[in-house]
């Protein structure tokens, strides 16, 4: 989320000295933003310049086969006599984004373990229907595959201590 180090000096020096040196040894970098970086208010041009040398791409809802497979992830830990069925069943829902999709399988395990119940279509029914209905978006494809291809996810986020913070002085 490179939007929060805008205007923030340090944080954007140590930030430089890292891409440049990642960068050098030929690291593939990954930022996410909530806007483009031409965008970024607060954002010093080199940094800036940097990413949008890379490639900017709009993160859209994640379609049907995307939320298969995310969830098909997601579930592989859990054990559930209905693995397919359920995976089946979630990808049709619609959510805003992975974390949406990460929200919905921890809500859906705390569910079962609660009622002390393995994690069935028909819990997930219950448990996701019990709610008022989100609106989103309609979907868009995932890039024509691009992020359905294992090489493209990333799956695991870093630990956020390992994140530049920056004291706010």
């Amino acid at each position: 989320d490179v939007q929060f180090v805008a205007g923030k000096e340090r944080t954007q020096e140590e930030l430089f000295h890292v891409f440049n040196t990642l960068y050098g040894e030929g690291k593939q970098l990954v930022f996410a933003s909530d806007r483009p970086p031409r965008q970024l208010d607060g954002l010093e041009e080199r940094l800036r310049s940097r990413f949008e040398g890379g490639l900017v791409v709009e993160m859209q809802h994640p379609d049907p086969a995307l939320r298969q497979k995310l969830y098909a992830h997601y579930l592989q830990r859990v054990e559930t006599p209905e693995r397919t069925a359920l995976i089946a069943y979630l990808a049709e829902r619609d959510v805003a984004s992975v974390r949406e999709v990460i929200g919905v399988v921890n809500r859906l395990v705390a569910a079962a373990d609660m009622a002390g119940a393995q994690l069935t279509v028909a819990l997930a029914k219950t448990e996701l229907d019990s709610g008022p209905p989100v609106q989103h978006a309609p979907d868009a494809p995932a890039a024509d595959g691009y992020f359905l291809d294992d090489e493209k996810i990333i799956w695991h986020l870093s630990d956020l201590g390992l994140r530049l913070i920056e004291d706010p002085k």
